[in-house]
């Protein structure tokens, strides 16, 4: 009964394993479309109302959109003291243990290249960050349906295989 019953946790455990990792890459996944959206947000909020970026970092916070982006917060009560904006973004973005290391490197980028130019500019620059992060998107979704399933697959069959070793 006893090793049954190990069996049964040791094949769960497994499967759970498989189930995580493959999670682990659909939520990074459904984060870089939440990236691109909040970018998105920005580029309106430049072009239509003329926010500076201390308003449009205070605007995406406010609205709650964004609150899994702990880098967000971070920067609201960093900019609060008087810091240059692309310190303070960096700083929150390197802080920020969620994001993938591409994501931080793209993330700081953008942080350094916003509010250096005019609307144009700033908006041209946005739209090539934002296509940045459609190609990582398609990475990403390629990735899972591959992967993901792979990790479900295996992480179920690999438990099978030790629990019939077992018995």
């Amino acid at each position: 009964m006893i090793r049954i019953a190990g069996t049964l946790l040791i094949f769960l455990t497994s499967a759970a394993v498989g189930i995580f990792l493959s999670n682990s890459i659909k939520n990074k996944k459904e984060r870089l479309i939440k990236e691109r959206k909040m970018l998105e947000e920005i580029s309106i909020m430049i072009r239509f109302n003329s926010f500076t970026l201390k308003e449009i970092i205070f605007e995406l916070e406010n609205a709650g959109l964004y609150n899994d982006f702990k880098f967000l917060n971070k920067l609201t009560i960093i900019l609060k003291n008087v810091v240059s904006f692309p310190v303070a973004w960096e700083q929150a973005v390197k802080e920020d243990d969620i994001l993938s290391e591409s994501e931080k490197k793209l993330l700081t980028e953008i942080g350094y290249s916003l509010g250096t130019s005019d609307i144009d500019g700033q908006l041209s620059t946005l739209n090539i960050y934002k296509a940045r992060l459609d190609e990582l998107i398609e990475e990403e979704s390629e990735k899972y349906r591959i992967k993901g399933k792979m990790y479900r697959s295996l992480g179920v069959m690999f438990g099978a295989m030790i629990g019939i070793l077992i018995v």
